[in-house]
């Protein structure tokens, strides 16, 4: 190597043994000011003061840091999400070593135990995704060689002050403080850099602002560069302390905001006259391309002012870094509308993924678009898992729909008493587990499950039914295969309810906590494939329908009325709902609030059993305002301090209001 400063990245591959590639790297990071050795080693094997050691669990605390050479151990194991995060955490003339050790090819991946189910262990499975990457360690265009440089010299941005494109970025926000701001960005694109000046000239300008991310480790650079500006720390504020105090701001910046629940990024638009979301554009914390998707739709469906900005110009490295060129091949591609494939099999899995790698880049590419937080792991588990199908939609030769399946279950009987005694968790299976320990139905183990884990169209074919064409194409297969149940567990929404229940799945359960990307609740629906598992598909939804119907009232859910609704569509409640019935007395009681003036107080219980009953025979519409107002009002959900809100002038207004539904709704049960 030139000893003059380079702004491209050196990589070395080790094959040695540790001790070995460790006595090389401490010589070459002498002088230099931070490095890194990334380990599985429990005890600190290094003398070298320049050099930090962690292990693999504290990759997330790296993600404000920049190094000048970096060791990744990776001799145990490959492990995607540490080169995703360490490589944008390298300097432009830094050096990265992955040390693979001997026979790492052939070795047992000890990693792969997290993408396995039960009763699969890493010995046993030889990794396909392992010789994908082997093979791209290996190819023309890698920046990896096994020669070792003479020395290091990282190279150093001589820019001192903002970019043009920082410059416009900062005086687009400052000149337009009524919408809202995304910006997405590459890493080392200078985003923090970039989001510390805007802080800072809004202060100058007298604008009370704050800032909000994840994590403070997130949020690093953008601190050290605001304090270098004003002398002062960031005025910082965890979600959730944000979210609590009644400040109102000028100007809310929200780093790494692919990483907070969108319903929470949602209670923040309340929170300033104009808020930013930042989020890289890919990987590490969760898929900035998906956040970038999902957000801007959710805030172009409440009608709100959104501008996007993007910071192309690399500033940690230089142009054109074979490093970034490579693993943006390797893990984030884009999904490519023209995009002819020589093959076209209706379903992979395992080692055939070795015939097809460009249906894979494709079809990742389609489930990073399509879903909130997509990591580079998921591409690795959905080639390495033996249990995962990928079935595949094409257009013309074009790829434009992919779906994964998990097949479940077939537990031991007991293995599955464990399970439901809350004493095992084995990997894997999710939809029989959960059955078996929340919903306590005894023999729910016994069965096969192929669940559909994400489903994902291209956005120019939408709505044109392939997602629903797809569907049919897995039940056939797993019709063929004998599969008991199709099945699916996702972030409950009523228009996703509304696909699986035109597609004739049934609901099963509802999970108690919140989904920790999209803050919705997890919705379990199966359809049975067979006479048995038709029958037993009936029972439990009945039983889900008698517990949701009773439980609903106590308010132990965050739920929208039009979710409800959604919901309670999914199942058939039987003769005998397990809720409190209508009675004449009832009824007299509400006739006498609507047409006299009986205390509103004094017919809640009425108007609740009124309500439950409506939903629990599917009588409320879900495109009806008033129809989902009025399940409001009969759970408690709103009241006559929420009159204002309703567009209604006052508490005698909400009265006369509500007095209307609930006639006309009498009038239909007459």
């Amino acid at each position: 190597m030139s000893a003059q400063p380079t702004s491209q990245r050196q990589c070395v591959l080790s094959y040695s043994t540790l001790e070995e590639a460790l006595q090389r790297f401490s010589a070459l990071c002498t002088g230099l000011d931070k490095c890194l050795l990334v380990t599985h080693s429990p005890e600190c094997i290094t003398s070298c003061n320049a050099i930090q050691q962690i292990n693999f669990n504290a990759l997330q605390r790296q993600l404000g840091n920049s190094y000048d050479a970096i060791l990744l151990d990776l001799s145990a194991g490959l492990h995607l999400s540490a080169l995703s995060i360490l490589a944008g955490t390298l300097r432009g003339g830094g050096l990265l070593v992955l040390h693979l050790g001997d026979a790492w090819l052939a070795q047992e991946d000890l990693e792969l135990a997290r993408f396995i189910p039960w009763p699969l262990e890493s010995h046993q499975i030889q990794s396909t995704y392992k010789a994908f990457f082997w093979q791209a360690l290996h190819a023309e265009q890698s920046p990896f060689s096994e020669t070792w440089p003479s020395t290091v010299w990282p190279y150093q941005a001589t820019q001192a002050g903002l970019t043009a494109p920082q410059q416009l970025f900062v005086k687009q926000v400052l000149g337009d403080l009524k919408s809202s701001h995304i910006l997405l960005a590459p890493r080392g694109r200078g985003k923090s850099f970039a989001l510390a000046e805007l802080i800072y000239q809004a202060q100058e300008q007298g604008l009370q602002c704050a800032c909000s991310a994840s994590s403070t480790f997130n949020l690093s650079t953008l601190a050290e560069h605001y304090q270098e500006l004003s002398l002062s720390c960031v005025p910082f504020f965890a979600p959730d302390a944000l979210l609590q105090n009644e400040q109102a701001y000028d100007l809310l910046v929200v780093d790494e905001a692919a990483s907070i629940p969108l319903p929470m990024l949602d209670a923040m638009l309340n929170k300033a006259r104009c808020v930013v979301f930042s989020s890289t554009d890919y990987g590490y914390e969760g898929s900035g391309r998906g956040f970038g998707i999902r957000f801007r739709q959710q805030l172009k469906s409440e009608q709100r002012s959104c501008q996007e900005h993007h910071l192309l110009e690399p500033l940690r490295w230089g142009e054109n870094d074979p490093l970034e060129r490579w693993l943006d091949q390797l893990l984030y591609q884009d999904y490519q509308t023209e995009c002819r494939l020589d093959q076209c099999p209706s379903y992979v899995t395992g080692a055939q993924w070795l015939q097809h790698p460009t249906l894979l880049d494709q079809a990742f590419a389609l489930l990073v678009n399509a879903h909130y937080q997509t990591t580079p792991e998921n591409k690795r588990w959905l080639v390495d898992d033996p249990s995962v199908i990928t079935f595949c939609q094409y257009q013309e030769q074009t790829l434009v729909g992919v779906a994964l399946v998990s097949i479940e279950g077939k537990l031991p009987d007991e293995l599955a008493l464990e399970v439901m005694q809350g004493r095992r968790r084995p990997r894997g299976h999710l939809l029989p587990q959960s059955l078996l320990a929340h919903e306590g139905i005894a023999n729910a183990g016994r069965y096969q499950y192929w669940r559909v884990s994400r489903i994902a169209i291209a956005p120019k074919y939408q709505r044109q039914g392939l997602g629903s064409q797809l569907l049919g194409s897995i039940e056939h297969v797993a019709t063929s295969k004998k599969a008991d149940f199709l099945c699916t567990s996702f972030a409950a929404t009523a228009d996703v309810v509304n696909f699986w229940q035109q597609n004739n799945f049934i609901s099963v359960r509802l999970g108690t906590a919140q989904d920790q990307a999209s803050g919705a609740y997890s919705l379990m629906m199966l359809k049975g494939l067979n006479d048995l598992s038709k029958s037993l598909g009936q029972q439990w939804s009945v039983c889900f329908a008698e517990n949701w119907i009773t439980t609903l009232p106590l308010h132990l859910r965050d739920l929208s009325a039009d979710l409800m609704v959604a919901i309670s569509h999914t199942f058939t409640m039987g003769e005998n709902p397990h809720i409190p019935k209508l009675t004449a007395k009832d009824v007299s009681d509400l006739t006498y609030f609507c047409e006299h003036h009986r205390p509103y107080d004094a017919i809640r219980a009425q108007l609740l059993r009124l309500t439950m009953e409506r939903l629990a025979h599917q009588s409320f519409r879900l495109n009806c305002s008033k129809d989902l107002l009025l399940l409001d009002c009969g759970l408690n959900l709103v009241s006559e301090q929420s009159a204002q809100s309703l567009g209604l002038s006052g508490k005698k207004a909400f009265y006369q209001h509500l007095k209307q539904l609930i006639s006309d709704a009498l009038i239909q049960i007459k």
